[in-house]
């Protein structure tokens, strides 16, 4: 790779990373990458709209005043020659291995899997799930456990509500769930994870829709979501609807202080909170429909 790129470094809580990430993704077209101090992202120094600093500092002014009052974003940029980027990119996406046999896979990576391995080829790209964050470690580990627990017997349906990379989709189709189908409202997400669902082979296992949840019709044994607290309050009443009678409703992008919020608006639907599991500052919270 020739050229220069341009770093940008934007520090940030984990409880508004996911929010700024995607703003910047959809604007600039291009990967985000979850840091501990906040969220990276590059720009080719050479295509690189010549107002592009303008644009950034006027969604992070907009960022700080009306979506998360009085936060602020303050950000760095460094010049990276096309070499240091690519390298520095790659080195920093390794096969990552969840759960017992679950392990994601960057496409430029050899992986020698291990005896019930199940690989999910993923590389960073411009839509939320590559399996680096903790929100969706938890949901795969999740749907992982699920599947040992149903055996001898097929996990059951699964709808992936917001599915961006597309990443749980394929995790589930992999460990047998059936049918599963994904949805997501942003036109890029499902762009990208049209592209992630034909790299593993599961075009024929997995239905992959826009809109959502509103607009998705059925009733799933599973209804995952990994999105945030907020939507995931508001979408309550959509995702009880979707999941089938003594199915589970599975949540994650929530903090561990935002967990007692979404337990109560679920609760108030009818569902059985059941189990919670942390990591880091992040919560998944398990719900059973009766």
């Amino acid at each position: 790779m020739n050229g220069e790129w341009i770093a940008i470094d934007v520090a940030c809580g984990p409880d508004v990373a996911d929010d700024v990430a995607a703003e910047l993704a959809g604007t600039f077209g291009v990967s985000v990458e979850f840091r501990s101090a906040g969220i990276r992202f590059y720009l080719d120094a050479g295509d690189a709209p010549h107002d592009w600093r303008t644009t950034l500092e006027g969604i992070l002014r907009e960022m700080g005043t009306r979506r998360f009052p009085g936060a602020s974003f303050p950000y760095s940029v460094a010049t990276l020659a096309g070499d240091d980027w690519a390298d520095g990119w790659k080195a920093y996406f390794k096969p990552l291995r969840v759960g017992k046999h679950l392990v994601v896979c960057p496409t430029w990576e050899e992986f020698a899997p291990d005896a019930g391995d199940r690989i999910i080829r993923m590389d960073p790209g411009r839509a939320f799930g590559t399996g680096q964050h903790e929100t969706t470690r938890l949901c795969l580990e999740w749907l992982e456990d699920r599947a040992l627990q149903a055996l001898p017997s097929p996990p059951g349906s699964l709808l992936d509500v917001g599915t961006g990379s597309g990443i749980l989709a394929v995790a589930a189709a992999l460990l047998g769930f059936h049918p599963v189908r994904a949805i997501d409202d942003d036109p890029e997400a499902v762009e990208v994870a049209t592209e992630n669902i034909a790299l593993n082979g599961m075009e024929s296992a997995v239905e992959l829709l826009g809109g959502t949840a509103r607009q998705a019709n059925g009733a799933f044994d599973v209804v995952i979501a990994n999105i945030q607290a907020i939507p995931l309050i508001e979408m309550a009443s959509e995702l009880a609807r979707l999941t089938a009678p003594a199915g589970l409703v599975v949540l994650s992008g929530i903090l561990v202080e935002q967990g007692g919020d979404v337990k109560s608006a679920y609760r108030d639907l009818g569902l059985v909170p059941r189990k919670m599991r942390t990591a880091g500052e992040w919560c998944l919270l398990e719900f059973k429909k009766p």
